[in-house]
């Protein structure tokens, strides 16, 4: 009788139990693997090697310190190197331990697009992949000067203004010159090793060779100017040549112009005119110098001096093919007597400075010569 009143809710009390059991078991190995899946999400991933940037420039890698079988900081450079997929010399740089890593900073930050691989000893420890930069980031060659289309047969220099650094020793690679669209002209610009740019190779300097401009020297003789008057001229920039960050130009670039006959004249600022701004005023100081003049010097050489002697800080501007200068002050002009002095290494298109002409009979003792640091013209603000 007990069997038959209490057997069957004690069954069933049972079943339930053991059905919720399973439930929660089942319920707490879920949170566990939850759990467990994100500490793995956020835990930092140590054991590859990790590319350091600067802005989209790939200056250095990080190498997990593990890796290194506690190789002496002091041994790194004669056990560790990084070198190109495909070349057997190390690059150049520094190592050192931060932290629990180490970082090497190449000498010449890496390349886009370029394999890299890390060895210890001899075996190989990992590989990089510098990415390319996406297809709309790109270089660009803003300007070609002079930015006249009849230039002297004597002309000295060229320049080349890039929109950001761009990689060095590559312009006998991707600058071409023809003579009326059908000779490619070889030996006209010097192979200077290291180029001439500035500071941040944004302006590369391209010198026609001296020796050949010069009169009576010997690679005048032998193969005449670099450039004959009356010849029309294509310059080409071609669009492989790379930045400092691997990414190529967006576009060639051609500049077309015509020689004309030589020009032997120094500058004369005598002869230059100024349009002068009013005190009070922040408008520009503009001078016409009456020539086109080099454009890189131009930018150097120019200096403002207040009445009591302290320098007008300012910007230039060039305009009218190098021809004119505007010069905006930071600040108001204040009423009196302003100097404009101008250093005599201020060079036209064909290398005359103030003092000198580029090319000039040095048998020919000159007479009454007088060579000036600068030349200054004055000018009344009122």
């Amino acid at each position: 009788m007990a069997t038959l009143i209490f057997g069957p809710p004690v069954i069933g009390i049972y079943r339930i139990s053991l059905h919720c059991l399973i439930r929660l078991c089942a319920t707490y190995s879920l949170i566990f693997f939850v759990s467990g899946l994100l500490a793995a999400c956020r835990q930092p991933d140590n054991d590859h090697i990790t590319i350091r940037w600067n802005g989209n420039r790939a200056i250095g890698i990080s190498i997990p310190s593990h890796s290194l079988q506690s190789v002496p900081v002091d041994s790194l450079d004669q056990l560790l190197s990084v070198r190109l997929a495909d070349k057997e010399t190390a690059i150049a740089g520094n190592y050192q331990r931060v932290d629990n890593d180490i970082i090497f900073e190449p000498v010449v930050p890496f390349t886009r697009g370029l394999h890299y691989v890390v060895w210890l000893r001899n075996s190989r420890l990992d590989e990089i992949i510098i990415p390319n930069l996406s297809t709309n980031d790109q270089p660009a060659l803003l300007a070609i000067y002079p930015s006249q289309d009849s230039l002297p047969d004597n002309l000295l220099k060229i320049y080349l203004r890039f929109s950001r650094p761009m990689r060095e020793g590559q312009s006998q690679k991707y600058i071409t010159l023809l003579r009326n669209k059908t000779d490619k002209l070889s030996g006209v610009f010097l192979d200077l090793q290291p180029e001439l740019w500035n500071a941040d190779r944004t302006l590369l300097t391209l010198w026609l060779d001296p020796g050949r401009i010069k009169r009576d020297l010997q690679p005048n003789k032998l193969l005449g100017t670099p450039l004959r008057i009356g010849n029309q001229y294509q310059l080409t920039v071609s669009a492989d040549w790379t930045d400092e960050q691997g990414a190529t130009l967006q576009k060639p670039v051609t500049k077309t112009f015509l020689s004309v006959q030589r020009d032997s004249l120094l500058p004369a600022p005598a002869q230059w005119t100024m349009q002068k701004p009013v005190a009070g005023s922040a408008q520009p100081l503009q001078v016409a110098f009456g020539e086109a003049l080099d454009y890189s010097l131009l930018m150097e050489t120019l200096h403002i001096f207040q009445p009591d002697g302290q320098p007008v800080s300012g910007k230039w501007l060039l305009s009218d093919e190098e021809k004119r200068g505007s010069f905006k002050p930071d600040e108001a002009w204040k009423m009196g007597r302003y100097s404009l002095q101008i250093e005599n290494r201020l060079e036209d298109l064909a290398g005359n400075n103030l003092n000198r002409p580029f090319d000039r009979d040095i048998t020919r003792k000159r007479v009454g010569s007088t060579a000036h640091p600068v030349v200054q013209l004055f000018f009344t603000i009122q």
